[in-house]
């Protein structure tokens, strides 16, 4: 095998060298490298090209019902402030609406949240399977509790004088005028 003897006789610095020569003769240097790239061959996994992202169009999509009848007075997307120049994002549509006007759901779905949320004030939140959600705020009173199925249509609220609405799909907010049917 490789382990024949060397005369020890060489000074420290030749001893070494004579080493590296004789084991790179011998072919054995790989197994007494510390260096990876000399050892015993790595295989490598062969990297396939990542396949393009699939994107399902949704079949509700630009066929949802209008949650409520009213003329929309915020739309979706970035706002500049004309006298201070601030961003702000709205996440949804704003609709302005009759106070007390009934609120139905947009498609048929599940409650998964009825109560006070934090800048939003009473909202309710429909699951519509497949990662679709809906988001109704600024309500002025709630008819529906969480787990209850809702049918489209079905009066899941009554709202102030603006309702806020949202749309999301997978967790993104997305723009709910390209969901709701056209007027």
């Amino acid at each position: 095998m490789c382990r024949k003897s060397l005369p020890m006789a060489f000074h420290p610095g030749i001893r070494r060298l004579v080493i590296a020569v004789f084991l790179l003769a011998t072919g054995c240097a790989g197994l007494y490298s510390s260096n990876p790239r000399y050892g015993h061959k790595k295989t490598h996994p062969r990297l396939r090209p990542k396949p393009a992202p699939v994107h399902i169009v949704d079949k509700r999509k630009g066929r949802l019902r209008w949650p409520v009848v009213g003329k929309v007075t915020g739309t979706y997307g970035i706002k500049v402030d004309p006298k201070y120049g601030t961003k702000t994002k709205n996440l949804g549509l704003d609709i302005a609406c009759a106070p007390g006007s009934p609120v139905k759901a947009v498609a048929a779905g599940r409650v998964s949240f009825a109560d006070h949320f934090m800048g939003y004030g009473k909202t309710v939140i429909l699951d519509h399977g497949e990662r679709l959600h809906s988001i109704y705020s600024k309500l002025e009173e709630i008819k529906v509790s969480v787990g209850a199925r809702v049918a489209k249509g079905e009066v899941i609220a009554f709202a102030g004088d603006v309702l806020h609405f949202e749309v999301r799909k997978e967790g993104k907010s997305e723009d709910p005028g390209k969901w709701l049917a056209p007027r």
